[in-house]
């Protein structure tokens, strides 16, 4: 990836399309591009700051250890979109552990270089206020999710969310049993007997290749939310 495409694809980051090309160019040029294969940890929860990432291609999980030291994904990252801001910010430990769930291809700058491009592109710093305060409400969100509803309801709602309220199968290629189970928040044993009760309650088909939702409606209810939440 050569630095004038790289600039132009960090420009797509929201909080960097206001800048010109040649600011673009002088803040690629403080980080450096970095390559992950899949399966591999980029950085690991309570590790000294690692740094602010940008994503161009593959795919990253960010997780934490539960109490029960099952791993539970709270967010999926995908291109374009920076992440470990906090980390960058305050200089502190990492607060999740990122693993590349692809091949990937990253930007990453190291927390006292940040600083210094905050300080020339002030810019930069107030984008990342919005999207701190944007992954605070998503944080909120799940939260909520684990303090009010079930491991059943959070496994129907995981179901609604990956197949876009059944729009289309999940693969299961794509989402095993031991990644479905850590965007429940719950152990794969835990999550299988949720999927079984879903399955023998009608509400889906799981063959060895792909879960169906086969009634969206019922799922929602079950998920207790609303159906028009997912509905695009």
């Amino acid at each position: 990836m050569d630095y004038q495409n790289l600039s132009a694809r960090l420009g797509n980051v929201s909080h960097f399309k206001k800048l010109p090309e040649a600011d673009l160019k002088a803040i690629v040029n403080a980080g450096q591009v970095v390559r992950y294969p899949a399966g591999s940890t980029i950085f690991a929860e309570g590790e000294p700051s690692a740094g602010l990432y940008v994503l161009f291609e593959g795919q990253v999980n960010l997780s934490k250890l539960g109490l029960q030291g099952q791993e539970c994904i709270i967010a999926v990252i995908r291109p374009v979109i920076m992440f470990n801001e906090v980390a960058v910010l305050d200089g502190g430990p990492n607060p999740v552990t990122a693993i590349a769930v692809q091949d990937s291809i990253l930007w990453r700058v190291p927390h006292d270089r940040f600083g210094v491009l905050m300080q020339r592109y002030p810019e930069v710093g107030t984008g990342l206020l919005r999207v701190l305060a944007a992954r605070n409400r998503l944080l909120i969100a799940h939260y909520e999710d684990l303090l009010c509803r079930p491991i059943r309801a959070r496994t129907a709602k995981v179901l609604l969310d990956l197949s876009t309220y059944a729009q289309r199968p999940i693969s299961r290629r794509k989402h095993s049993n031991q990644e479905l189970a850590s965007l429940v928040a719950t152990s794969p044993e835990a999550f299988s007997r949720s999927l079984k009760d879903l399955r023998e309650s009608g509400v889906i088909e799981c063959t060895r290749s792909h879960i169906t939702v086969v009634s969206p409606e019922r799922l929602a209810e079950l998920a207790l939310i609303e159906p028009g939440m997912f509905k695009t």
